[in-house]
């Protein structure tokens, strides 16, 4: 999967731009506030179709314009991609992928595979589980059509349910449909709860590998999934089903009287560990950013073995955020991936003479192409 070039168009700062990527190591560089992370934000609508930064469109629009607009051309195993996303304040979304209109902003997700790596991906080892679950769902959502066609009508189910339960202390007709719907949630939740168990193993091999190298074998890592119920590795999707159709029976007198859906994946994590310790209450910010950047590494290796290609990778900032030995083994590793890469500072180039190296600077909304180092 490479990246060929985006098409800006009255997008945050930015009023026209077009961007043509190399297809190794691709550097984009600044000062503060002058666009670096919008690119970046661009990419990843088009590849997820939401923003990382905020849940408003209407955010990306450039000031006093009525609207924006976004092309990316890419190719995906060796055939060219077109995404376009447009967005106006009176007419809404528009989306279209290889000149087919689609209704859904979802239907763009697992066209274009991107992994972001940023400063808030240390949220996903130190944060809430809420930020956990959204890093496992997006992953698997990009992933695995069968995955998101389920979330989402799971998500309603919940979303549903939540209302009922909240009318049901006083109107009978919700308490009576309540069990109904119970029955459609134990069945979706254990196809999510199943398919994340799954994922979160082959993460955690992917990870403990990345962990034993970075560290020279000084550290090692683990991840546990957490869900309704306990498990083992020969745990079928049916044993979840049983076992969240069991709890919601019999929780079903708490969760009216307490206006919640208690039990589901909705309520999942998973937990990072280090040397068998929980990584949110026993590292250090630099055991932190280690375990972080295993993970993305991780997630790397876990799409290429689906996809059969490589994500195109996104590092927002991040070479900051370690230290010079963790920099080299990040860009060392990234022979083969595309990569987009903002920062403010020199970077440690020592090593990486022999790759495809091309730099941009990003000064007040304008790109200017260095061309190859």
């Amino acid at each position: 999967m490479t990246i060929q070039d985006l098409e800006l168009i009255n997008f945050r700062n930015y009023e026209k731009q077009k961007i043509s990527f190399g297809n190794g190591i691709n550097i984009l560089y600044g000062q503060n506030a002058q666009g670096k992370t919008n690119i970046l934000e661009a990419l990843y609508i088009a590849s997820t179709g939401k923003s990382h930064r905020t849940n408003n469109y209407h955010d990306l629009i450039k000031y006093n314009c009525s609207g924006f607009e976004l092309c990316l051309n890419s190719f995906v195993n060796s055939r060219e991609n077109k995404i376009r996303i447009k967005y106006s304040k009176e007419k809404g979304r528009f989306l279209e992928i290889n000149g087919i209109k689609r209704d859904k902003i979802s239907d763009i997700l697992g066209t274009l595979n991107m992994i972001l790596f940023s400063p808030e991906t240390l949220d996903v080892v130190k944060g809430s589980p809420a930020i956990r679950r959204k890093f496992l769902d997006i992953l698997l959502c990009q992933t695995d059509r069968q995955y998101l066609y389920v979330l989402k009508r799971y998500n309603k189910l919940i979303k549903n349910k939540a209302a009922a339960l909240k009318k049901g202390k006083n109107e009978k007709k919700y308490e009576d449909i309540i069990p109904v719907w119970n029955e459609h949630i134990a069945v979706l939740g254990s196809k999510i709860a199943y398919l994340r168990m799954n994922a979160i193993k082959k993460l955690d091999g992917f990870m403990k590998k990345e962990m034993n190298s970075i560290t020279s074998g000084m550290e090692t890592s683990s991840l546990q999934y957490k869900t309704y119920c306990e498990f083992d590795e020969e745990t079928d999707e049916e044993y979840f089903k049983e076992q969240l159709a069991d709890k919601l029976k019999k929780g079903i007198d708490k969760e009216i009287s307490i206006s919640q859906c208690v039990y589901g994946p909705h309520r999942d994590d998973f937990e990072i560990l280090l040397n068998n310790l929980n990584s949110r209450q026993f590292c250090s910010q630099g055991q932190q950013r280690t375990l972080a950047l295993s993970l993305i590494l991780a997630e790397l290796f876990f799409t290429e073995g689906i996809k059969g290609e490589k994500p195109v990778l996104l590092l927002d900032d991040v070479l900051s955020e370690l230290d010079i030995k963790r920099q080299k083994y990040l860009l060392r590793g990234l022979s083969d991936v595309q990569t987009i890469i903002t920062t403010t500072d020199e970077l440690p180039f020592t090593n990486l003479k022999e790759k495809d190296i091309k730099r941009f600077l990003i000064k007040e909304g304008t790109v200017y192409d260095d061309g190859n180092i």
